[in-house]
């Protein structure tokens, strides 16, 4: 692009070199006038902006590729408790150890003013057969007592139970139609579990020997719950808190030389509040193994196929006479009005 004067001499140029064929103005002719005279302007420019400045561009984070979502996994509850395998009990030591581990929880769980009643009573073990436990005094002193007789029993009845639910056996029934007719005919016949009524294929199983010895906890639960209610309930007359009773080295025979003061009222008094201890103290085992009213039932139950074998009519008058209410009369006593109310009171736990 040129300015305006330089197109002007650049037309007189070309007029000087083509006047013939341009007819362009001679020489001697005067030129035109040029028109009025233009301020110069100024060359062209671009008008003028506020430059624009464009930040640069960001640099974008690198995308990851998206892991496909999983589908959330409902929650799974939590596995149930596992109890341990308990090892057997094996020999009189071992249950009589085991009577008194059973004994400090039911005296553990008992209320502030019967535990001060019964803490300390000393346990002795008499070596007699007959399947009994009881409480008493000496020199008006507290004790409480098991014999030997009873812990075979209740050895012979939880290892034949457990079996029994375990396996499908029928070994309880077999060991009541053996034994109870002997230890009818002489004192000095064993209520232990004699050999062969466990089938071989079965008696070495651990899980076997872990139920009995649950089952076997939950007869010594009731048993001296039942026990020790006699003493707190002041059916003894002399367990006030004082200092415990016989030493066990120097007693004899104590069934021999002993008659507990016992009668029925005070014998369903104590079944109601032992059951309710054992119960007490089961649920407090829990995630344990819960000692309940099924010891006492199968306990109960034993008693039933003894007084049935002697012939003992449970709705005779002559029972009435006797120290014991009929264990037929006790057992749903214990079953359908002590347990179940327990149960209503304390829905939480499953029966």
């Amino acid at each position: 692009m040129y300015a305006p004067g330089v197109l002007r001499t650049l037309a007189t140029v070309a007029c000087l070199s083509l006047t013939a064929l341009a007819g362009c103005p001679s020489p001697g002719t005067p030129p035109p006038q040029p028109p009025p005279a233009q301020p110069p302007q100024a060359p062209y420019a671009y008008p003028q902006q506020p430059p624009t400045y464009y930040p640069p561009p960001q640099q974008q984070p690198q995308q990851q590729p998206q892991q496909p979502q999983q589908p959330q996994q409902p929650q799974q509850p939590p596995p149930p408790f596992q109890r341990p395998l308990l090892p057997p009990l094996i020999g009189s030591a071992a249950m009589q150890q085991e009577v008194r581990t059973v004994l400090a929880e039911l005296v553990q769980n008992l209320g502030a003013s019967q535990k001060a009643r019964v803490q300390g009573i000393p346990l002795v073990f008499d070596p007699g057969l007959e399947v009994n436990a009881f409480a008493g005094c000496e020199k008006g002193a507290p004790f409480l007592a098991g014999t030997e007789g009873f812990l075979l029993a209740a050895d012979a009845i939880a290892q034949t139970k457990a079996t029994d639910e375990m396996f499908g056996t029928q070994t309880y029934d077999a060991y009541c139609k053996l034994v109870i007719p002997q230890i009818l005919r002489s004192e000095k016949a064993s209520p232990g579990l004699p050999a062969g009524i466990i089938p071989q294929n079965v008696g070495g199983d651990p899980r076997r020997w872990s139920r009995a010895r649950e089952l076997f906890q939950d007869i010594v639960a009731f048993t001296f719950g039942h026990e020790l209610a006699h003493h707190y309930l002041n059916h003894t007359g002399c367990a006030n808190g004082q200092p415990p009773g016989p030493n066990p080295a120097v007693i004899g025979n104590l069934l021999n030389s002993l008659i507990p003061i016992t009668n029925q009222p005070n014998e369903a008094a104590a079944d109601s509040s032992g059951a309710i201890n054992a119960l007490d103290t089961g649920a407090a085992r829990l995630p344990a193994y819960r000692y309940s009213e099924r010891g006492g039932l199968l306990l109960l139950e034993f008693f039933a196929r003894l007084e049935q074998a002697m012939g003992v009519n449970p709705l005779s008058p002559v029972v009435f006479l006797q120290s014991h209410p009929n264990p037929q009369l006790r057992i749903p006593i214990l079953r359908d009005v002590i347990a179940a109310g327990w149960y209503r009171a304390h829905p939480q736990i499953a029966r």
